[in-house]
């Protein structure tokens, strides 16, 4: 690689991060305030809130790769032409060809990364994301004790109640316990308690102190009393075993193998995801164009639609081939082509002026 194509590569990368940053910083924080909402109802440890939106970060890159290569191409070729460097170098001698180039070096590491992460990185840390979630909700579900908050658990069957909680979650307040069993009724209170978390299997041993343990059994009117010092107990959650019907965060293994039209709709969006980096990429170039005296963002409208009308072809593209009213020999090549067509006819006309 020659000055010229470092020079326009670093000058197109700077760009396009600045793009790609600013773009992921508002999806994750549409997203961190949704996982925050989570957290805020008890359905998420706040210890877990960085993990899961870290995850999320890694899911939403793939979307938002080839809209930030096309609009950081053309921030980048609008300064070019606005500062008249353009110009200078095809004054110089240098083709337009020569010129592209470096732009397409760029697109193809790009897509290639975005492959790498549509085909690996991103189902991997969906399932990641979605497995911490669904064993935090079931911890949760069998936390009994939250600072002056009634908590059921079992569907109801004993309802838990507690003054204070520490902030370690060790030391309880005044506690009030309601047991539904087989053999009838059991009310608990006692006056402080403490509890101790198993961080394999979220198993709880729950000590209680200075308290009353009130029993009525089936069908007989008689109850039995017992004052005590201590009394401890555990709750243990069921075994949690993680199922997902999402294809979104299947091995793309197992995709390539299945004979599922929306198998095979989700496998041709992975495609979709590198291919469509590169097809952006050729059309920021023309698009990318300014004549003297156009502003530099005046033409980032264009390249808006473009990808919108790219973006909303290929969603319905993946709906008919999940619907099977596509063959999946055709898959989501027919959007591909159509784009590269508008792609090769705005460069064959530029190259032509």
């Amino acid at each position: 690689m020659n000055i010229l194509d470092r020079y326009l590569i670093r000058d197109a990368a700077a760009a396009w991060a600045a793009v790609a940053i600013v773009l992921l910083a508002i999806m994750l924080s549409t997203r961190f305030a949704f996982f925050l909402a989570l957290s805020a109802k008890g359905d998420l440890p706040p210890g877990l809130l960085f993990n899961v939106v870290a995850l999320s970060s890694l899911r939403y890159l793939v979307l938002l790769l080839p809209v930030s290569l096309l609009l950081g191409v053309m921030l980048s070729l609008g300064r070019l032409y606005k500062d008249n460097e353009v110009a200078a170098l095809t004054g110089c001698g240098v083709s337009l060809r020569e010129f592209y180039r470096p732009y397409v070096v760029f697109g193809v590491v790009l897509a290639t990364f975005t492959a790498t992460l549509a085909f690996q990185i991103s189902p991997w840390a969906a399932r990641q994301a979605d497995y911490l979630l669904k064993d935090a909700k079931r911890l949760v579900q069998y936390t009994p004790f939250e600072s002056g908050r009634f908590k059921p658990l079992s569907d109801g069957q004993a309802v838990f109640y507690t003054s204070e909680v520490s902030g370690d979650g060790t030391r309880l307040g005044q506690v009030l316990a309601f047991v539904e069993e087989k053999g009838g009724t059991t009310l608990i209170t006692a006056q402080s308690g403490t509890q101790r978390i198993d961080p394999d299997n979220g198993e709880r041993q729950i000590l209680l102190l200075s308290g009353q343990r009130a029993r009525v059994a089936a069908g007989d009117l008689a109850t039995e009393r017992t004052d005590f010092g201590a009394f401890s107990t555990r709750i243990t959650p069921p075994d949690f075993e993680f199922s997902s019907g999402s294809r979104a965060i299947r091995p793309s293994r197992s995709l390539i193998d299945s004979a599922d039209p929306k198998d095979r709709a989700e496998l041709h969006w992975r495609i979709a995801a590198p291919v469509s980096a590169l097809v952006l990429l050729l059309l920021a170039v023309p698009l990318g164009y300014l004549a003297p005296r156009q502003g530099r963002y005046s033409k980032l409208v264009w390249g808006i639609l473009a990808y919108l009308a790219y973006s909303n072809l290929l969603s319905l593209g993946q709906t008919w081939l999940a619907k099977g009213t596509l063959p999946p020999v055709v898959g989501l090549w027919w959007v591909h082509g159509l784009f590269l067509g508008l792609a090769a006819v705005l460069i064959w006309r530029r190259d032509r002026v």
